[in-house]
């Protein structure tokens, strides 16, 4: 195997979206992967695993334990750091946490530790403590004597410390997009978290636009911080597809990509950030990528609608231009183009095609009644039923 050379940078691919979980086969093609790309940490926090996220107490059986033993042996061959997250924010009791006292061995981060050392045992190379995409209900639950951000950064301290080694850490406000839901998170945060601990954070925004220059939150936290980056992420717009150049993220040393759970999609995805990290991230090397995986090259009449996220633009960055060359481009992947990505693809391909023609008034009536759902179908229909 070849010599890697970038133990200076965190970079990755982060199993953390909903609504997909990926095989073990599918884990193990993204590791190697990370090794062909030069990439070397595994992220794993599916939020559709059960066990990590909303019954993160209940212990992982032993087949399970296996697989990713089997999984982490793999890593270990490849040179792949893996991250094992825990995300006990829902129903954490912190009423049982103080910096102060012993803690009990019935108590919720008896129970977090145990699972912790676990997965250590099982070949995890560190631990990640998830706190995001939780209720902002601190104060109801737990009174204001201590705030939310203090309790948060006592038990990432108190997890690193029983563990012997520095934690990876996701906070709470980890956009800057969130801080109004609470001001005060991150600089209360600030003041008692480990500055051993690596932190997690997506930027300006939950979906950023650009990293590149992006510096608040390093400027905040003496920690060293990796960019949780949603770029290509589409579990909050399940109808659409991303699958551009990585734009927007030069010369970022620490970031882990968060993409899509379609195993034939995220390996075209993490070879388009490779491109990135080489300094080969333009248009030219991103199409002979997408040839190399198999996609025809009819795809680009329509690319546009597939390049990137709208970041919440209004209008939305996507022109609605459509020709008849551009429609019969989409029948040609729809029905011709055949592969493993083009099964991954159909949906979104489909879809797109769909709202084209509703846009060009080109779907009848009794078509949109049978392919969109009934409110959108309602909305869409005003004043043609009547």
């Amino acid at each position: 195997m070849k010599k890697r050379t970038d133990k200076k940078s965190i970079r990755g691919y982060i199993e953390g979206y909903y609504g997909r979980l990926l095989s073990w086969e599918q884990r193990k093609l993204i590791i190697k992967s990370l090794y062909k790309n030069n990439m070397n940490t595994y992220f794993y926090a599916p939020k559709e695993d059960i066990n990590h996220r909303l019954c993160w107490k209940k212990n992982y059986n032993k087949s399970w334990r296996l697989n990713f033993r089997k999984f982490t042996d793999i890593s270990k061959k490849y040179k792949i750091d893996i991250i094992a997250g825990l995300a006990p924010g829902l129903d954490f009791n912190f009423k049982q946490l103080n910096e102060k006292t012993k803690i009990n061995k019935n108590s919720d981060f008896e129970v977090l530790l145990s699972k912790a050392k676990q997965l250590l045992d099982d070949g995890a190379t560190s631990i990640a403590l998830l706190l995001d995409d939780i209720p902002p209900d601190f104060k109801n639950k737990f009174g204001v004597d201590v705030s939310e951000g203090t309790y948060h950064a006592i038990l990432a301290n108190k997890l690193s410390m029983e563990l012997g080694q520095s934690i990876f850490f996701v906070p709470r406000i980890y956009a800057d997009e969130l801080i109004q839901d609470e001001p005060f998170y991150l600089k209360d945060l600030s003041k008692i978290l480990d500055p051993k601990i690596i932190m997690f954070y997506c930027g300006k925004n939950v979906v950023s636009k650009n990293l590149s220059n992006y510096k608040l939150i390093i400027k905040t936290f003496q920690n060293r911080v990796i960019f949780w980056d949603n770029y290509y992420s589409n579990d909050y717009c399940p109808r659409r597809l991303f699958i551009g150049p990585y734009f927007g993220r030069q010369n970022i040393n620490d970031v882990m990509i968060n993409p899509t759970g379609l195993i034939k999609t995220d390996l075209l995805i993490l070879d388009i950030c490779a491109n990135n990290f080489r300094g080969q991230n333009n248009i030219t090397e991103w199409s002979k990528l997408l040839e190399i995986h198999g996609v025809p090259k009819r795809f680009t009449k329509i690319k546009k609608f597939f390049l990137k996220p709208d970041f919440g633009s209004n209008p939305p960055c996507q022109k609605v231009n459509v020709n008849d060359k551009d429609l019969e481009a989409l029948d040609f992947l729809l029905w011709k183009w055949k592969g493993n990505l083009s099964r991954e693809w159909y949906p979104f391909i489909f879809g797109l095609k769909q709202d084209l023609q509703i846009s060009k008034k080109l779907l009848t009536s009794e078509r949109k009644i049978k392919t969109q759902t009934a409110p959108l179908s309602e909305f869409l229909l005003k004043g043609e039923l009547e």
